[in-house]
């Protein structure tokens, strides 16, 4: 029980990390040349963290999230089935897709997080505040006992979210204040409810281009260290690193990476290569959000050498350091799709660009 309070403490910290360092970049972001999205801004990026509920099938003791909800979210407008171009939707409100990182607490017995992909209509309801409603599918992995057998129970469901944004557009354009609302649906698991409160920013960002397959793509090779921790009790955390190939598509990535989890000394000692699909959003000239999603062919020692075929999810916020260079840290999550093995993959690292 006590190292896996220690577990629940340390990812806790590192995502409150994470989430104010955020909204700390959100805060300072400069303002990037207008795209032609509402308001000049096409592009939203908002971190938040609240308290909530579980409850429903498979809850025992304690349900509240004990103040540990948190959510990530960032996308670009898109003019779904041609509404706003068409005329359809009235002048201010718009659509947009959103990739969003949701952690459910840590209620007794169900330590939920998750990623989903949804659809946000934003509503101006008047000039200085807006309604946002999305939903979208919600892959979600939930550490739970169940039937006297502790898994990393991975299972499809939905993830509906309402907002209100009050704008900041005097300290800075696009600022907000975002109060929501999230309810989590998952077949066969609890359900949840959870109230958030973060800030929000809006971005003019580029155009997702195709390459020129005419000219030679420079190519980002990367160095990164941190830790892992296995997503079941026991085990503690255990430095990792990866070494990746990455080439940018305008707002599109590809990359390629060799993975170290390290040995938690009970159930993993794991590493593999791994091939992720990007999607990159500006938030100011230097800095950028990402999502990362692909396949993971590892060999887990602990498991008589055997090698799987796993997936492995990544968040990442890049630091431009002038034109060759960059600092990143990343958040992943390494998936065996067994409901057990699963590990977080939390690291800092360097990249340099190259023309070859």
């Amino acid at each position: 029980m006590g190292i896996a309070m220690k577990t629940i403490k340390v990812r806790s910290v590192v995502l409150a990390c994470a989430l104010f360092g955020l909204a700390h970049v959100l805060c300072q972001a400069a303002d990037v040349s207008p795209a032609t999205g509402i308001d000049g801004f096409n592009g939203y990026a908002a971190a938040s963290l609240g308290n909530g509920i579980i409850y429903g099938l498979g809850t025992t003791g304690q349900k509240p999230m004990r103040w540990r909800a948190a959510e990530i979210r960032f996308g670009q407008d898109v003019d779904l089935f041609g509404l706003r171009s068409s005329g359809y939707l009235s002048q201010g409100d718009t659509t947009r897709l959103d990739v969003v990182y949701y952690n459910e607490g840590h209620p007794d017995n169900n330590h939920r997080d998750g990623y989903a992909l949804q659809m946000v209509f934003r509503k101006k309801l008047q000039p200085h505040l807006d309604l946002e409603l999305g939903g979208g599918p919600y892959f979600s992995m939930n550490r739970s006992t169940i039937n006297g057998t502790e898994l990393d129970d991975g299972r499809m469901g939905a993830l509906l979210s309402v907002a209100l944004l009050a704008r900041l557009d005097q300290y800075s354009p696009g600022l907000s204040i975002r109060i929501g609302y999230n309810h989590a649906v998952v077949p066969g698991a609890p359900s949840s409810d959870a109230l958030l409160v973060g800030i929000g920013k809006e971005f003019g960002g580029g155009q997702a281009s195709a390459p020129d397959l005419t000219e030679r793509l420079p190519v980002w090779l990367s160095a990164s260290g941190g830790f892992a921790q296995t997503n079941q009790s026991g085990p503690g955390k255990r430095f990792s690193y990866a070494l990746d190939a990455k080439t940018y598509f305008g707002q599109w990535a590809a990359s390629v990476s060799g993975i170290e989890e390290g040995d938690d000394g009970v159930r993993v000692n794991r590493r593999g290569i791994a091939a992720q699909g990007w999607y990159v959003q500006p938030i100011t000239e230097n800095w950028s959000l990402s999502a990362g999603a692909g396949p993971y062919l590892a060999t887990n020692k602990r498991q008589s050498d055997s090698t799987t075929l796993n997936g492995l999810f990544t968040i990442q916020l890049d630091r431009n350091l002038g034109k060759n260079w960059k600092v990143f840290g990343s958040f992943g999550r390494a998936v065996t799709f067994t409901n057990k093995n699963d590990a977080d993959l939390m690291t800092v690292g360097l990249s340099r660009r190259f023309d070859f």
